[in-house]
């Protein structure tokens, strides 16, 4: 039989949905087809159900499984054994419509073009509705305007391409290969149709790949990167433009997360956006451009160790959630610089090897700039939004500072005033006392630091955060670093004076709640529901904000680990005096 056009479906991890889609694919008025589900590896019962639609239907369902490689390596093995026509993908939890492929493939024939596409419905599974999003706003499409205007230009699924395209083209293996791959293509074959019927039924439900920080998301700057190099330079302007839409978006709304990263891609393309006649003319997606007055530290991580191997936890966390970073490991061999004071080579002659590595993490920085990661450090994902930081360090506790990470934009002069005083007379150094301690006095008398464990900004551009963010695991959704101290599973190593700070602070929030609350009552009256208790708060804003604060001391390490205390305050006022 003929093969007019092969659907190709990677299958992984979606046994809940596998049947719906393939039976859609089944479903479809064009007879002369073939669908080959790619099983990528997947760990659950989709190996079975593919083998069972092949057993079915055989000569029209084909099924190659393969280890675990990831969506565009299993797009490129179906392209390989396609032996259709044309190409057209399906993901493995979407649908599409009984008509879509015999009429993108008519449309195709017609004018024997290269690719034709289709509008897409977009249905939001968590919220029960669905929006039809048209690619573009006519059926005879200009093409410069298509790219530069129109819609779901980066998918993959809304396509049907001339196979000949897949024997030269190729997904990388990475995420967000549509957006690496396709609006390149488009650029680069020319001869394309437009069907405008919204064929393709697109599933978007929370937790997935797509929408799930990781620290692979970062693969998203790789993927406009490489659009915007493989582009056929004739509608450059156009794809700079398209890209840049995208990348607003993705900057203020879907993973604002990755900003800096996103600016520093900018600041990469500088010229291309700033000189961009679109982006000049369009005053909305213009303000992309305003991000490049914005400076970022460089994703750069240092790690200084001197005779001992960094720990194997640091190198997961690192790997894990910054896979791209540049990773600088100042050890002992730097000691041979000119630039090192003759009391840190003494420090090191003597033993005193932490004290070297603060030194040379703090050199490190001044030269390169990023972060700086004790040896106990344990970062997260959420370390990225420091590098909007020119300058930041940490409380440890109430009063103390902590090097457990810190970071500097290179060449920063708080970093180099810290080298300097490496070289001063100064019982820091003839004690080889902890950076910690020179760092909180300096803080003290050069920027009159307030030792009470709150966030300041010094200066403008010196940011010193609370101790739940840059040393202990406090407050969910805030922390970017933490010892790695070793606990039970489930625990974690608090100190006593951060335990009593964190306590007091919750304290101090309900206090203040209860204060605020008693102020909108009148004696003998219930609140009025709607009279303002608060300045710009009304009543019900007061308990909703009541029950947040009660929730976030109940659920927060000070009150689980004094729950014991607590229960034997409460057996101590229940005993007879």
């Amino acid at each position: 039989m003929e093969v007019k056009v092969s659907l190709i479906i990677p299958v992984y991890g979606v046994e809940n949905y596998l049947e719906r889609a393939v039976d859609s694919a089944l479903a479809q008025t064009l007879e002369e087809k073939e669908v080959i589900l790619v099983d990528d590896g997947s760990p659950d019962a989709c190996p079975q159900i593919c083998d069972r639609y092949a057993a079915g239907y055989p000569g029209v369902v084909r099924v190659l499984h393969q280890e675990n490689q990831g969506l565009g390596m299993a797009r490129n093995a179906g392209a390989r054994l396609a032996r259709g026509e044309y190409i057209a993908f399906m993901d493995s939890d979407d649908t599409i419509e009984p008509e879509m492929l015999s009429s993108l493939y008519e449309k195709a024939k017609e004018g024997d073009f290269d690719w034709v596409m289709c509008d897409v419905r977009i249905r939001y599974v968590e919220e029960g509705r669905e929006v039809e999003v048209p690619s573009y706003p006519r059926e005879e499409v200009d093409l410069a305007d298509y790219i530069a205007h129109g819609n779901n230009i980066t998918y993959s699924v809304n396509k049907l391409y001339k196979r000949s395209i897949w024997e030269r083209e190729r997904y990388e293996k990475m995420l967000f290969e549509d957006i690496a791959l396709i609006p390149s293509l488009v650029t680069r074959y020319h001869r394309m149709a437009y069907v405008p019927r919204a064929f393709y039924n697109y599933y978007r439900r929370g937790n997935t790949i797509s929408t799930t920080p990781t620290g692979d998301t970062v693969d998203i700057v790789k993927a406009f990167r490489k659009f915007l190099t493989t582009c056929d330079p004739a509608y450059r302007e156009e794809a700079v433009y398209a890209a840049a839409r995208q990348l607003l978006w993705n900057m203020t709304q879907s993973r604002p997360l990755f900003l800096p990263d996103f600016i520093a891609f900018l600041h990469e393309f500088e010229a291309d956006f700033r000189l961009n006649p679109y982006l000049r003319q369009d005053k909305e997606a213009g303000k992309l451009v305003d991000y490049l007055e914005t400076p970022v530290l460089p994703d750069t991580l240092v790690c200084a160790h001197c005779r001992r191997e960094l720990p194997p936890e640091l190198l997961r966390a690192v790997k894990e959630h910054f896979p791209h970073a540049r990773v600088v490991e100042p050890d002992e061999s730097w000691l041979s610089r000119e630039e090192v004071p003759e009391n840190v080579r003494q420090a090191a002659e003597q033993g005193h090897w932490r004290y070297v590595e603060e030194y040379l993490s703090l050199l490190c920085l001044w030269e390169e700039g990023g972060i700086a990661l004790s040896q106990e450090a344990l970062p997260s994902l959420l370390l990225k939004r420091r590098r909007m930081e020119k300058a930041f360090f940490g409380f440890e506790n109430q009063e103390d500072l902590t090097t457990l990470c810190l970071g500097a934009a290179p060449r920063h002069y708080v970093i180099r005033a810290l080298l300097d005083s490496y070289r001063e007379e100064h019982l820091y150094n003839r004690a080889f006392l902890p950076l910690a301690e020179r760092l909180r006095d300096f803080l003290i008398t050069r920027f009159h630091l307030k030792p009470n464990g709150r966030r300041q900004v010094l200066e403008g551009d010196v940011v010193v955060h609370l101790p739940s963010v840059l040393a202990y695991d406090l407050h969910d959704g805030e922390n970017c670093c933490k010892h790695n101290f070793p606990a039970p599973e489930g625990c974690e190593v608090v100190s006593g004076q951060v335990l009593a700070f964190w306590s007091q602070r919750v304290l101090e929030n309900w206090s203040l709640f209860k204060r605020e609350r008693e102020k909108g009552r009148a004696p003998g009256k219930a609140p009025a529901p709607q009279k303002a208790a608060a300045a710009g708060c009304t009543q019900e804003q007061l308990e909703a904000e009541g029950r947040r604060v009660a929730q976030l001391y109940e659920s927060s390490t000070s009150w689980k680990v004094t729950r014991p205390l607590r229960a034997l305050a409460r057996l101590w006022k229940k005993e007879p005096r």
